[in-house]
């Protein structure tokens, strides 16, 4: 297997599909991890490690290891004695971890611009199509955004940027179109822009039409998150 080619990101990954072959800790970490993302747990909140293990159908013990991967990655705190604590994204995380995305998927984009082979473009623009009919109602349209740009992550030729993209792409929700879902009529003009960009081998444009699909997807899940803090004040 090529280094990312399990989870050279995207937007993370859809329900389901994304857990074939998945331990259940990294199925707990998943699920755990892209409720905080998308402001379902937010800071204070207490993570009950029995009630998970019920919700899995699992013992402690890998639940527990879930909640220090999260731990490991700024987003619960874990004490002896006051368990697990839910740390949160705030929207200026939010913004930062797509602008992040941002730069590393504009230069994969821009490689693949001068790298991609007929075939891979072919198979961009057949995926591009599969989009549109998720989006239509007719597939998972997480599942077909990912294979999209994982597409162009490989047409980059480059595993060190894939893995280091891989690795990053933990911090985009994997439900961001359920959050989101007026984001879709954007990614999919953005993805024709795309497509056309790599198609006419046109790296610069290619960089900045995935820095922009980033910035905008970042922003309107950064308002989301700032309009859900708003109303559980109000409440």
């Amino acid at each position: 297997m090529d280094v990312g080619e399990e989870n050279p990101w995207p937007v993370g990954t859809s329900k389901g599909w994304a857990h074939l072959g998945a331990t259940v800790r990294d199925r707990v970490a998943h699920e755990l991890r892209d409720r905080i993302l998308t402001g379902q747990l937010t800071a204070g909140m207490r993570i009950d490690l029995d009630e998970l293990a019920r919700d899995f159908g699992t013992s402690r013990t890998p639940v527990r290891e879930a909640c220090l991967t999260l731990m490991h990655e700024g987003l619960v705190r874990m004490a002896p004695r006051s368990g697990v604590t839910v740390l949160g994204v705030t929207a200026r995380d939010t913004l930062d971890n797509f602008a992040l995305m941002a730069v590393l998927s504009g230069v994969a984009a821009s490689w693949a611009a001068d790298r991609i082979s007929e075939e891979q473009l072919t198979r961009v623009r057949e995926l591009k199509d599969e989009i549109v009919r998720a989006a239509a109602g007719d597939g998972d349209i997480a599942k077909a955004n990912w294979l999209f740009h994982r597409e162009i992550n490989k047409a980059s030729r480059s595993e060190r940027l894939m893995a280091v993209i891989g690795q990053t792409g933990r911090i985009i929700p994997p439900t961001f179109f359920d959050v989101i879902p007026e984001q879709i009529p954007c990614s999919l003009s953005e993805h024709d822009e795309l497509v056309e960009a790599l198609s006419n081998h046109d790296a610069e444009r290619a960089r900045q039409v995935t820095e922009r699909h980033f910035a905008s997807a970042g922003q309107l899940l950064s308002r989301h998150l700032l309009g859900s803090k708003e109303r559980r004040a109000g409440a």
